[in-house]
């Protein structure tokens, strides 16, 4: 059974699912790029985030609720690595895989 509610605001908003990434996070994926953290302390860092940015979509009673995307770097490379026939590279090292 479908259910519609429909609520009044004063504006129209669209749900994605992808949040701003909180200081603590950037912080933890710049220390792990940098070899300053392991990825299970950057696990750690990830959990807690999320689990603050789920406790605060249910506090102000949103009715579906999301990770945040929080454990995604780019949305965009998931999307082109399920593509045949693409690789990713690193633009300062250039294609070659010498």
């Amino acid at each position: 059974m479908t259910v519609a509610i429909r609520e009044s605001f004063p504006y129209r908003y669209d749900e994605v699912g992808s949040l701003l990434r909180p200081e603590k996070l950037k912080q933890a994926r710049d220390n792990f790029r940098n070899n300053k953290i392991d990825e299970y302390a950057l696990r750690r860092v990830e959990n807690k985030e999320i689990d603050r940015i789920v406790e605060k979509q249910v506090e102000i009673g949103l009715k579906a609720v999301t990770d945040g995307e929080f454990r995604r770097s780019w949305w965009h490379l998931d999307f082109l690595a399920g593509l045949n026939g693409t690789q990713y590279f690193i633009p300062q090292n250039g294609y070659c895989h010498c």
